[in-house]
C-alpha cells in the first residue's frame, strides 16, 4: 500500500524523522518497505499483514503513527445529513446473511465532470488515474477511510429497485471496464427489476456506472462477507481495490462516517442536492465490544513487569478505554479492530507498543520436560531411509501434492479412491495425488533430457479415500532408468534390515516403459520398525575363509540357499553371493568361532555339513 507523507499529515502531527519513523512502524508490525520520493513528496510503500485491515487506508496509518507519537488524531470534519426537500423513490431488497449492512442515499442535480487538481494530485500520489469527480471521490475516500464505496447512476437503475442476492451459476455481467465475465453460483450480487447491476465487492456494473451524462446518483457504502468476496474473487480471476479490503474485512460501525464523507465532497465539487433519506440496513447495531483480561496475566505472558500504569497509558494511545477493577483490566474496543477479540490480543498489543527489542533477553525458566507432546513427530527414520537411497545413488525430488484429472487418467487412477478438492485453483491441480508415481515418472522425463542415468525417489504424503474416509498416510518411492530389478531389490532389503523388517521387496517393484520403479507404504514401515541394535565385542580370534561353487537350478532364490548355509551351524559368521553364471553360484563364507582358534579339521566337518545339507533340501552340486 502507498501512503504519501503530506496526506498522513493532515490528520496526525509527525515528529520523528522519516527514517526513525519508517524503523518505528516497522517494529509494531506495519512493514515499511521503501520510501519513495514523488514530486518532491515521500510516499511510504508499506507492507500490510491480512489481519489488519484498518492500516488499508491513510486515516489508518495516521492512527497508528499517532499512537507511536502519543498525538492525537484529526478526522476529517463531516457535516449532518441536511433533510431532502424532496424524496426520490428506491426500494432496497437485501439479504443479512450475504449482506450485514447496507448504507446508501441519493443526491440529484450533480454535474459530472473532471476532478479539480487538487483531487487528482492525491488520487496520483496514491497510485490511482483520475476518471471523473464522482468515481475519483468514492476512490478517494475508499482510500482516506478504509470503507469501499461504490456510486450508482440512479435513472440506470430499472424500476427503480435494488435487490442483493446470489448469482446463478453462469449468468453474464459487464463490468464498468466493459469486460464481461460468466459469473460462478453464490456470487453476491445487486439487481435491479431486470438485470445485474453490480458485483459485490468487487466490480460495479457498466449498465449503471456514473458517466458525463449522470444527473443523479446513488451511493452505497456495503459490509460484504470476506469469504464470499474472496471466493467470487478467486473464481473468476479478477481483484480490484475494493475485493482486497473487504477480503479482510471492513470496519462496519463507520459506514455512515463514511458515507457522510462521501456527500460533503460531492456536493462540494459536483453539487447537487440529497433526495432521499438515509438508507442503513441491519440486522443488528455494529457497537464496540469488550474484552477483560487479568494484570498479573499481561505480566506474566510478557515475562517481566511492567508498571499498570504503563499498560494503561499503552491502551490509552491506542484508543482502547482501559479500566481497571479489581485486578482486571477492562478495555473497550473500536469496531475497526476486528483482530481484537481475547485477552492475549490485548498483551500483543501491550507487547507491540512497548516495544518487543526493549524486552529484556533470557533464557526461559522451569522444568525441562521429559516427555513428548501428544502430537510430536519423529522424523529419523525418514532422515535414515533418505540417507540409505542417497548413499545408493538416488537423488530427491519433491513434487505437487496436487493433480489433474488427465494425470489420475493416464495412470489409471480416475475414481480409485481419490479425492478431490472442493475448491480448486485450476484443472491442473484438481485431485490430491493418491500414490507418488506420477511426480516421479515427470521428473524423471524432464530430467532425461539432460541425462539418461538418473534415479530419483520421494518420500512424502498421500491422500486415499478408504471406507469412506479420507486418509493420509507416507509413502516412500523411486524410479531408476539404470539401475536393474536386482540392484533395486538389494537397495530395499538394505533399507528392511536397517529397521529390523523381514520382508521381501520384490512385489513393491514395477517395471515401467522408462525405467525401474517401487513404491513403500511408509508408515506402515514406521509402525513396524524395530531400530534397537546389538552390539558385539569385536572377536578375539581370528577368521578361517573359504568360497564355495555349487551348481543348482536357477529357481532356487539365493537367500534361500544362504539361510540354509548359515543355520549349519552358529560359528558361520557370514555368507555372501560373490559370483553366478547361469546354474552356478559362488558363496564367499566366513567362519569364526568368538572362544579359540578354528582348526583346518573342525571348519572341514561343517563344510561337509553345508554341501550335505544344500545338496538334499536342492540337489544342489559341488563344483
Amino acid at each position: 500500500m502507498l501512503a504519501p507523507l503530506s496526506l498522513i499529515k493532515d490528520y496526525v502531527k509527525i515528529t520523528l524523522s522519516e527514517a526513525n519513523l519508517a524503523e518505528r512502524l516497522t517494529e509494531v508490525g506495519l512493514g515499511v518497505e521503501n520510501i519513495k520520493k514523488k514530486e518532491g513528496g515521500s510516499i511510504l510503500d508499506l507492507e500490510v499483514t491480512p489481519n489488519r485491515p484498518d492500516w488499508l487506508s491513510i486515516v489508518g496509518v495516521a492512527r497508528e503513527i499517532a499512537s507511536l507519537e502519543n498525538e492525537k488524531l484529526k478526522l476529517p470534519k463531516v457535516k449532518e445529513l441536511k433533510k431532502p426537500t424532496k424524496i426520490l423513490p428506491l426500494k432496497i431488497k437485501t439479504d443479512y446473511a450475504i449482506n450485514p449492512r447496507f448504507t446508501g442515499i441519493i443526491i440529484t442535480g450533480v454535474k459530472v465532470g473532471e476532478s479539480p487538481d487538487w483531487l487528482k494530485k492525491r488520487l496520483d500520489q496514491i497510485g490511482m488515474r483520475s476518471i471523473n469527480n464522482i468515481v475519483d471521490i468514492t476512490n478517494f475516500v475508499m482510500y482516506e477511510l478504509g470503507n469501499p464505496l461504490h456510486a450508482f447512476d440512479y435513472d440506470k437503475i430499472e424500476g427503480h429497485e435494488m435487490t442483493v442476492g446470489q448469482s446463478l451459476e453462469g449468468e453474464l455481467f459487464e463490468s464498468v471496464d466493459g469486460i464481461s465475465y460468466h459469473l460462478p453460483k453464490g456470487a453476491v450480487v445487486i439487481r435491479d427489476s431486470r438485470k445485474i447491476i453490480d458485483l459485490c465487492g468487487i466490480k460495479g456494473g457498466k449498465n449503471s456506472g456514473t458517466y458525463n451524462d449522470t444527473k443523479t446518483v446513488f451511493i452505497r457504502v456495503p459490509v460484504e462477507l470476506p469469504n464470499l468476496i474472496r471466493s467470487t474473487s478467486t473464481k473468476l480471476g479478477l481483484r480490484s481495490d475494493a475485493s482486497s479490503i473487504f477480503e479482510k474485512a471492513v470496519d462496519a460501525g463507520v459506514t455512515i462516517f463514511t458515507l457522510k464523507r462521501c456527500v460533503d465532497l460531492i456536493l462540494e465539487i459536483a453539487g447537487g442536492e440529497i433526495a432521499s433519506d438515509l438508507y442503513d440496513l441491519k440486522a443488528k447495531e455494529f457497537l464496540p465490544w469488550s474484552v477483560k483480561v487479568n494484570l498479573e496475566k499481561i505480566k506474566r505472558y510478557l515475562g517481566f513487569t511492567i508498571l499498570d500504569k504503563d499498560v494503561i497509558d499503552i491502551l490509552q494511545r491506542l484508543n482502547l478505554q482501559p479500566v481497571i477493577k479489581g485486578g482486571v483490566l477492562e478495555t473497550k474496543i473500536p469496531t475497526y479492530r476486528n483482530d481484537l477479540k481475547i485477552d492475549e490480543d490485548i498483551i500483543e498489543e501491550v507487547a507491540r507498543l512497548y516495544g518487543y527489542n526493549k524486552i529484556e533477553r533470557k533464557l526461559p525458566s522451569g522444568e525441562i520436560p521429559v516427555s513428548r507432546i501428544d502430537y510430536f513427530k519423529d522424523y529419523s527414520l525418514q532422515l535414515k531411509a533418505k540417507e540409505i537411497l542417497i548413499a545408493a545413488g538416488f537423488s530427491e525430488i519433491k513434487s505437487y501434492s496436487l493433480v489433474s484429472e488427465v494425470d489420475l487418467d493416464k495412470f489409471g487412477l480416475v475414481g480409485k479412491n481419490v479425492l478431490r478438492v472442493d475448491n480448486p485453483v485450476s484443472r491442473e491441480f484438481e485431485y490430491l495425488r493418491p500414490g507418488l508415481k506420477i511426480g516421479l515418472i515427470k521428473g524423471l522425463m524432464e530430467n532425461k533430457k539432460f541425462r539418461n542415468d538418473i534415479s530419483l525417489f520421494e518420500l512424502g504424503k498421500v491422500y486415499r479415500k478408504i471406507d469412506r474416509k479420507a486418509v493420509e498416510e507416507y509413502f516412500l518411492s523411486g524410479i531408476s532408468s539404470n539401475l536393474s530389478f536386482a540392484q533395486i531389490k538389494g537397495v530395499l532389503q538394505k533399507l528392511f534390515r536397517e529397521f529390523g523388517i523381514k520382508k521381501d521387496p520384490s512385489s513393491m517393484i514395477e517395471i515401467i516403459d522408462n525405467g525401474l520403479f517401487f513404491e513403500i507404504n511408509f508408515s506402515e514401515i514406521e509402525e513396524k520398525a524395530n531400530t534397537q541394535k546389538i552390539y558385539k565385542s569385536i572377536p578375539k580370534y581370528p577368521p578361517v575363509i573359504e568360497d564355495l561353487s555349487i551348481k543348482v537350478s536357477e529357481r532356487v532364490k539365493t537367500e534361500d540357499i544362504i539361510e540354509t548355509i548359515k543355520n549349519q551351524n552358529s560359528i558361520i559368521y557370514s555368507v555372501t553371493l560373490i559370483d553366478e553364471f547361469e546354474d552356478s553360484k559362488t558363496f564367499h563364507i566366513i567362519y569364526q568361532d568368538k572362544e579359540k582358534n578354528l582348526t583346518k579339521e573342525e571348519v572341514a566337518v561343517i563344510h561337509e555339513k553345508i554341501v550335505k545339507s544344500l545338496k538334499e533340501k536342492f540337489g544342489a552340486t559341488q563344483n
